[in-house]
C-alpha cells in the first residue's frame, strides 16, 4: 500500500498538483472533520491532523459507512509526509491572486494546509464530502 501510494506522488506534478509537506515550523493547527451527506444525514466520516511532520487521517470510530478509497481500512490509522491527493486537489493553487487575497482576509499563512482546506476548500463538486474545522484549538 505504501509504495503504490509513492507511485502516486510521483506522479502528481504530471497531474498539475504540487506535493504539499507537513511542515513543522507551521503554527498549531486546527483538525479537519471530514463529513459525507447521505440519503438521510450528514456523518462524521473521519478527522486529519497534522502533528509534527505528519498529516494523520483517522476514521471517526463510530463511522459505519463505506471507506474512502484513498485510506480503505478503517482500523487504520493512515501517516505521511506529504498530504494525500484526497486532500490536496482540493486546494486551488495558492499562488492565484484570489487565493492570495483570501489567505490574507482570513488571516492565514500558505503552510496552514488544515486552516485553508477548512475554510476555502470545504465542498467539491466532485465528490460527496465536505470538510469542517473541528470547534476550538487542540493543545
Amino acid at each position: 500500500m505504501k509504495r503504490e501510494f509513492l507511485e502516486v506522488l510521483s506522479h502528481a506534478k504530471a497531474w498539475g498538483m504540487s506535493l504539499i509537506n507537513a511542515s513543522p515550523t507551521a503554527p498549531k493547527e486546527r483538525i479537519l472533520e471530514v463529513y459525507r451527506q447521505t440519503m438521510v444525514e450528514v456523518v462524521l466520516v473521519g478527522r486529519l491532523s497534522c502533528e509534527q511532520d505528519e498529516y494523520i487521517f483517522r476514521y471517526e470510530p463510530s463511522y459505519t459507512g463505506e471507506p474512502i478509497s484513498a485510506f480503505p481500512r478503517k482500523d487504520e490509522e493512515y501517516r505521511s509526509k506529504y498530504l494525500w491527493p484526497f486532500f490536496a486537489i482540493r486546494i486551488p493553487p495558492l499562488d492565484r491572486e484570489d487565493m492570495r487575497e483570501e489567505i490574507a482576509t482570513r488571516s492565514l499563512r500558505e503552510d496552514q494546509i488544515i486552516e485553508i482546506l477548512g475554510s476555502v476548500a470545504t465542498v467539491s463538486v466532485s465528490n460527496p464530502y465536505e470538510f469542517r474545522l473541528e470547534s476550538g484549538l487542540q493543545d
